[in-house]
């Protein structure tokens, strides 16, 4: 097996680069802008490749000069400068997707990984809401609530359509909230549990005015990594869309009792309430993962405890600012 990453050097890309490069392989990591701060650990284990997956002849070619037979699709513009900018979203979004899966079948690639989202399912009400957060499986309907869900939708169906018509394997892993190092740097507000978990460590006082009685399903981007290597390399699949997620709901509150334990003098003061994102959009909820774990062995690595003291590790290992 042969693994090129899209987003190779992101947050996501860099977890699993880091899986791969323990199971003995070398993946080539594509990403547009070069940072090799995720991955200092790893730099010489692996192939960095400077490229944009908006220039298909390109992407082509490296597909076929590295001799790649998977592909991880990560590379995506994040729910704020998407709504920003359109254009660009629906052009990386699902243009670069497109891109993607005609390199895959010009060049014979067996199978596509992409990640996907809860964006794809957009706001949670009902029974899968609050206060009930009856788990949440792959049939629910599609009803994005911003331009970010809307290209998810767009490229699980283009995935969906060229695995039926060309034979490409196309998986879908859909995600939850997901917290890792340097995601707190890159996605900004999407990141509340890595905020959290930074300012513990450094110090400075963590204040949460509301939202801390909200649960949500949280998953770390070790688990992120375990489910696409497993996906990678599963037979006999039955179904291509699969929940990824801890299967639980968490809260900032709990959050913070884990940090108390790795910080004992850190102030934390997470206020009481809801829908701690503020109306940005109501996608709380937990996913039912019994699909990934009858057909791709999926199983949680990290709960709550684990996951905040790797991410705490891998800070301090790959000497990230906090």
């Amino acid at each position: 097996m042969k693994t090129l990453i899209t987003g190779g050097t992101g947050v996501n890309g860099a977890a699993t680069a880091r899986l791969l490069v323990s199971r003995g392989q070398r993946p080539v990591l594509l990403d547009n802008r070069v940072d090799l701060s995720l991955i200092a650990d790893i730099a010489d284990e692996v192939d960095v490749v400077t490229g944009d997956i908006l220039d298909g002849a390109a992407l082509r070619e490296v597909v076929a000069a590295h001799d790649i037979t998977h592909i991880v699709h990560m590379a995506a513009l994040m729910p704020g400068p998407a709504e920003a900018n359109p254009g660009l979203a629906v052009a990386i979004g699902v243009d670069g997707t497109l891109n993607v899966l005609e390199a895959a079948r010009a060049c014979n690639v067996r199978r596509v990984v992409y990640t996907s989202s809860n964006a794809f399912i957009g706001d949670v009400r009902g029974k899968h809401g609050h206060p009930d957060f009856v788990p949440l499986d792959e049939s629910h309907p599609a009803n994005p609530a911003d331009l970010y869900g809307v290209t998810k939708v767009c490229s699980e169906t283009l995935g969906n359509y060229y695995r039926k018509r060309y034979g490409v394997e196309f998986v879908a892993l859909r995600y939850p909230s997901i917290y890792g190092p340097g995601k707190q740097a890159r996605h900004g507000v999407l990141a509340l549990y890595g905020k959290i978990i930074e300012d513990a460590m450094a110090g400075r006082e963590v204040s949460i005015p509301r939202g801390g009685d909200q649960r949500n399903d949280a998953v770390y981007v070790g688990d992120v990594a375990h489910s696409v290597v497993l996906a990678l390399n599963a037979g006999g699949l039955t179904q291509w869309t699969f929940n990824i997620g801890t299967g639980q709901g968490v809260t900032l509150e709990d959050f913070a009792v884990v940090l108390r334990r790795f910080f004992p003098e850190a102030k934390i003061d997470i206020g009481p309430g809801l829908d701690f994102r503020e109306g940005y959009k109501q996608s709380y909820c937990v996913f039912d993962i019994g699909k990934a774990r009858e057909q791709l062995s999926y199983a949680p690595r990290y709960d709550l405890e684990r996951g905040i003291g790797d991410y705490i590790e891998r800070v301090r290992t790959l000497g990230l600012p906090t």
